[in-house]
């Protein structure tokens, strides 16, 4: 029995093949076929390690009580099918074969008759044996050529898929979509995606209605994502009163606008209900080498890629992008196990949530990076960026910076720096730590023993500097002041207005 166990599964392995005649695979245009053989690999792991992996995968079959991954997967497949679609197929043509002992192979033979012709695209669906199926695989081969006469031989991993459900609550109404596409409930409120994806989920609220939060698999009321097999509550009401607030996208260029809480996913849904009163903030991204220009209307103005607009009598926001043929992306990809924040100037990168933006080829940007707390800027990665201070380069092509953010050693020791006085303006430091701006009082970083720190006092429109107060640079009127980090020290940056020293002072 064993014997003829082996030798059932060496022809299934090996030999063994589903013959699958597609009635309809002729068209209008074309009743030419040719066979195509499809190698279908159930686990992609395996996939990418070649032949001998595959060697080792069906000699472990044989082992008493060794139970491979392959086989724990593909013993839930009951039958695959095929679908083939391109130019001169007016109707997808398909068929559906069934999969008998599935787990005496790692690959899965299928043959099925073609129609020849440029630009095919092979889809495999693998079900399991429900009734009704459930598509459980699913593996694609875009682009094939077929032409007439000797076999086509193709490979085709097969990737798992995971379930994402919608449901809709509350005495609102209506809709939520995904990113990548398979859910938009209104209709569909579930779809599969292949293991892997990030699966994004946007709520738009119907005219009278507000969203107002996620349940179960997610939280809060920006977009929602998921990664595996998830049920999803969005909850749609009917406030007192609503608003709408619109988005139009202006100037030559690409991108697109989102919101929180959800509602504008622009191009797309570029309208939206939201209850009176609250306020929405909306992100600009700027896409195939455009640049962002701004905001206008509803309160909002300037370059910077974000725009918090109150909910009160229909606003209006135009968002511009300029064409990218004279721009430039810039990519902050952050490195390290600690965390922090990296901005730009000109505005565009707040990373944050906005790690890419575009900006006009030739523009000088300088990154300024500033670590959470608890962590350390530890410097720069890669080309062009160095040392531990802000990085300026001049942006003449598509550039990624790498700052390094690590955990903050527990022997750090503390800066603080005050603003006094009537006038106000901005001081940072070199290595990155203190940024105390306009409207900033006092500003704290930790920093390693024995490191050399560089004060930049920057007086505002209509300010002066005075002085330094406190630490080794006490009573300087210098706009920079050096120290060395041997112990936890103070100091205080005196800024005055255009009526001269004295009076109003911030703190001691």
């Amino acid at each position: 029995m064993r014997s003829e166990r082996k030798s059932t599964g060496l022809l299934f392995t090996w030999g063994l093949i589903f013959i699958a005649v597609l009635a309809a695979c002729g068209s209008e245009t074309n009743d030419k076929t040719v066979a195509v053989n499809l190698s279908l690999i159930v686990n992609s792991p395996q996939a990418q390690h070649g032949l001998a992996s595959r060697f080792v995968a069906w000699l472990e079959r044989w082992f008493p009580d060794a139970t491979p991954a392959w086989a724990q997967s593909v013993s839930e497949i009951a039958s695959i099918q095929v679908q083939i679609t391109g130019p001169g197929i007016p109707v997808p043509v398909s068929t559906t074969v069934p999969v008998s002992d599935p787990t005496s192979g790692q690959v899965i033979p299928v043959s099925v008759q073609a129609p020849v012709g440029p630009n095919r695209t092979i889809t495999v669906s693998a079900f399991n044996g429900d009734s009704p199926p459930v598509k459980i695989f699913s593996g694609t081969s875009p682009d094939v050529n077929l032409t007439a006469g000797a076999p086509v031989n193709l490979e085709i991993a097969l990737v798992r898929l995971f379930t994402v459900t919608v449901q809709k609550q509350g005495n609102g109404s209506g809709t939520v979509t995904s990113s990548p596409a398979g859910i938009d409930c209104g209709g569909a409120c579930s779809g599969q995606f292949q293991q892997g994806v990030a699966v994004s989920l946007n709520a738009a609220a119907a005219p009278g209605s507000a969203f107002v939060g996620w349940g179960d698999a997610c939280s809060g009321t920006g977009p929602c994502s998921v990664t595996g097999n998830a049920t999803v509550t969005a909850r749609f009401e009917v406030p007192i009163s609503t608003n709408r607030l619109t988005v139009t996208l202006g100037g030559n260029g690409i991108g697109m606008v989102t919101s929180n809480p959800t509602g504008i996913s622009c191009p797309g849904t570029c309208a939206a209900d939201f209850a009176t009163g609250i306020t929405v903030t909306l992100s600009a991204a700027p896409a195939n080498g455009s640049a962002f220009n701004g905001f206008s209307g509803a309160g909002c103005s300037g370059s910077g890629s974000t725009c918090v607009v109150v909910i009160v009598g229909n606003p209006s926001v135009t968002a511009t992008f300029t064409a990218g043929s004279s721009s430039s992306n810039l990519t902050v990809q952050k490195n390290g196990t600690g965390s922090g924040t990296v901005t730009s100037q000109p505005a565009g990168i707040d990373c944050g949530p906005t790690c890419v933006a575009g900006f006009p080829t030739g523009t000088v940007v300088t990154l300024t990076p500033t670590p959470a707390a608890g962590s350390i800027f530890s410097g720069w990665n890669g080309p062009r960026c160095g040392g531990t201070g802000p990085c300026t380069i001049t942006l003449d092509t598509d550039f990624t910076a790498f700052p390094v953010f690590n955990p903050a050693p527990t022997d750090l020791l503390t800066l603080t720096v005050n603003k006094q006085g009537r006038g106000d303006g901005t001081v940072t430091s070199n290595p990155a730590g203190i940024s105390c701006g306009p409207g900033c009082g006092t500003s704290q970083a930790s920093f390693q023993p024995g490191m050399t720190v560089t004060l930049t006092a920057t007086p505002d429109g209509g300010s002066s500097f005075n002085d330094w107060h406190g630490g080794p640079c006490n009573m300087s009127s210098s706009l920079t002041c050096q120290l060395q980090m041997n112990d936890s020290q103070t100091v205080s940056a005196h800024f005055d207005d255009s009526r001269g020293p004295g009076g109003g002072e911030r703190g001691d």
